[in-house]
């Protein structure tokens, strides 16, 4: 894969360039295992304005949708945050708008609030009257928005790695951009960067990985791990452009009323820590707990963040 100079990409292209290997990792994953498919997830499709939204669901109780982040399908979930996650719950795990097997639009019409519309319109369309969400990445954004935009369909909500938009945020440093971009890494080298760097980070990194493999070779998560390109641009648009201009998005959490966990990774070197403690100081009364691991500490603690999870959603 090419990259772009260092000295001379946006950050758009800091993030846009990683997020492409670790989209080019998963993809070699789907084409060089032989899958032994056992109990493979039973994939539908659900009609939501003007697109087309694939999804399945796993596991029994509450409902809870999962909302992924750029570049990302529904399968790019941790198989063992899935199954942690499944024991208490009922899990609605789909692909967002253009991406995996979703449709989209001739036009572009990606934006977070439409991606938070779409989700609400999912769960309309599945007859849920209440849902919990559990988000990550620029999923959490799009967590963010269905939370302000359909409080009804609600009950509690789960933001991971959350980034709270406009002049609020605390944007990517320069250095750590540069080393996202480092043309010279591996696309496991880049996998590795959402794990702390360290020994123990990326050790972590194989483990993951390795579960994604044993998963996909089990038949376990879906064989859908391709984002096009066009829906890789419109993405950046939503999540970079138009989301760094949008100071609304922080304004409007002050007036969130459903109970609010916000976590993430005491190492996140994508979306700054601080992020979240900006998020959970404007949302009245939200939890705010943090864990080992980077951006993607969901995958590399999700026995302790699932026990947070479960206390949370017990919690009256």
């Amino acid at each position: 894969m090419r990259f772009n100079n260092s000295l001379r990409c946006s950050p758009a292209t800091w993030i846009r360039g990683m997020y492409l290997t670790i989209a080019s990792l998963f993809i070699s994953l789907s084409l060089c295992i032989t899958a032994q498919a056992q109990e493979k997830p039973e994939v539908k499709y659900a009609q939501v304005g003007d697109v087309k939204l694939a999804y399945y669901l796993k596991g029994k109780g509450d409902p809870m949708i999962l909302i992924m982040g750029y570049a990302a399908t529904m399968s790019a979930w941790d198989p063992a945050l899935l199954e942690e996650l499944a024991k208490n719950n009922q899990l609605i795990i789909f692909d967002n708008r253009g991406a995996g097997l979703s449709t989209d639009t001739k036009e572009n019409n990606t934006t977070i609030p439409q991606m938070a519309d779409d989700a609400a319109g999912l769960v309309k369309a599945l007859g849920f009257k209440k849902v919990n969400v559990f988000s990550w990445s620029m999923g959490a954004r799009i967590g963010q928005q269905l939370v302000i935009r359909h409080p009804d369909l609600v009950s509690k909500a789960i933001l991971c790695a959350p980034n709270p938009g406009g002049k609020y945020q605390i944007a990517i440093s320069k250095k750590v951009g540069e080393e996202l971009n480092n043309p010279s890494l591996s696309p496991m080298e880049n996998f590795e960067l959402l794990f702390p760097i360290t020994p123990e980070g990326k050790a972590a990194a194989k483990v993951v990985y390795e579960r994604f493999m044993a998963a996909k070779a089990a038949g376990a998560i879906p064989d859908d791990f391709i984002v096009s390109k066009e829906t890789q641009e419109r993405q950046v648009r939503a999540r970079i452009t138009l989301w760094n201009a949008d100071n609304q998005n922080y304004k409007d959490l002050k007036n969130i009323k459903v109970p609010v966990l916000v976590a993430d990774g005491r190492e996140d070197i994508i979306d700054n820590p601080k992020n979240s403690v900006v998020i959970a100081d404007q949302i009245p009364f939200a939890w705010l707990a943090f864990y080992e691991g980077g951006h993607a500490f969901l995958f590399q603690s999700y026995k302790k963040l699932s026990e947070t999870v479960n206390i949370f959603l017990q919690k009256d």
